[in-house]
């Protein structure tokens, strides 16, 4: 579509507003964005983590940069955070939502892909500061699957944060993550879809070392 003909819609979530294309991903239920934003916090919070703004952050599958902000807000305007999303205009309206933080950057690029390039690109600094960092993932229903989880196994970021529309999927992946060292230490689920059998659920996770 003509990006001039395209309509903007702006979410609030408390705050802070959203830039989303109309015909976009957002969530569903009208509270649900804060209840997200909620659970990330106190996900982290229950880990004993806290946001290191000198550390590099990922959000992937980030779409328009929902959960990136909430990562972000708990590490100050310097927080170096980048949000990775297939969606050309979910990337571009990103860019601008997170526009307040100076570490901030969206980039385009299937999650899988993106990963393979930084663990073949990226600097032993840039690779220690991931490794300090929160990594949040929010997939779509088919979860994450075995290349993005044998990346980030690689890659070790200390946490991390799925965030899953689907039991099964979200099982799967944790049951990798475990088999490679990452301990969960919270588990939390969502009724953002009222009267359906979808659930969602917010699962952290902690590096402790792969097994020997």
């Amino acid at each position: 579509a003509d990006p001039a003909l395209r309509e903007t819609v702006i979410e609030r979530v408390g705050d802070r507003e959203f830039r989303v294309d109309a015909g976009g991903f957002w969530q569903v239920h009208r509270l649900a964005p804060v209840a997200l934003r909620d659970a990330v916090h106190s996900g982290l919070r229950s880990a004993g983590r806290t946001v290191d703004p000198d550390a590099w952050h990922l959000d992937l599958y980030g779409g328009v940069g929902l959960l990136a902000a909430a990562v972000a807000e708990l590490g100050g305007t310097a927080t170096r955070i980048t949000s990775v999303e297939s969606d050309t205009c979910a990337t571009d309206h990103a860019g601008e939502n997170l526009a307040e933080w100076v570490g901030a950057r969206a980039e385009t690029g299937r999650v899988d892909r993106w990963l393979a390039q930084v663990e073949e690109t990226a600097s032993a600094a840039e690779r220690a500061r991931l490794r300090a960092g929160v990594t949040v993932l929010d997939p779509p229903r088919s979860g994450a699957g075995r290349d993005v989880v044998d990346s980030l196994l690689r890659l070790r970021p200390a946490t991390l944060v799925y965030v899953a529309c689907d039991p099964v999927a979200l099982a799967r992946d944790l049951g990798m993550l475990r088999a490679g060292g990452y301990a969960p230490v919270s588990l939390q689920g969502l009724d953002l879809f009222p009267h359906s059998h979808h659930m969602e659920a917010v699962a952290v996770l902690t590096d402790e070392g792969p097994l020997s």
